[in-house]
């Protein structure tokens, strides 16, 4: 008897590593979340092309190089602060050359660092 309660309880906690929650509670599979993100990153990119006709860093405003689409809040904090809603929200994802997105990745990771 003891052995199947270990056995549900560890087939409970590997379901759950592969699910996350939203700030109303839905629970969503990471590979939903995946899918969604891209989804937004890639509508992202189309508003501002549509917007302005040509793609640019939105706080360099270069045009130049390889540009990324980075989360202000980022996907892991989303998904550890039960907001995962907020990687596929398209107003959290900004459009910056690799220089500022990894600015903007330091900076956050000294701010996480600090809390």
């Amino acid at each position: 008897m003891t052995a199947t309660l270990l056995l549900n309880a560890f087939v409970i906690q590997i379901n759950n590593m592969n699910h996350y929650h939203t700030s109303d509670g839905e629970r969503v599979a990471k590979s939903t979340i995946d899918s969604r993100v891209r989804d937004a990153k890639s509508n992202a990119l189309s508003e501002q092309f549509w917007e302005f006709g040509y793609n640019f860093c939105t706080d360099c405003l270069s045009s130049a190089g390889r540009l990324d689409c980075s989360h202000t809040i980022s996907v892991d904090e989303a998904q550890k602060t039960r907001r995962t809603e907020l990687a596929w929200d398209v107003d959290n994802i900004k459009v910056r050359c690799r220089d500022c997105h990894l600015k903007h990745d330091s900076k956050s990771r000294i701010n996480e660092i600090k809390k």
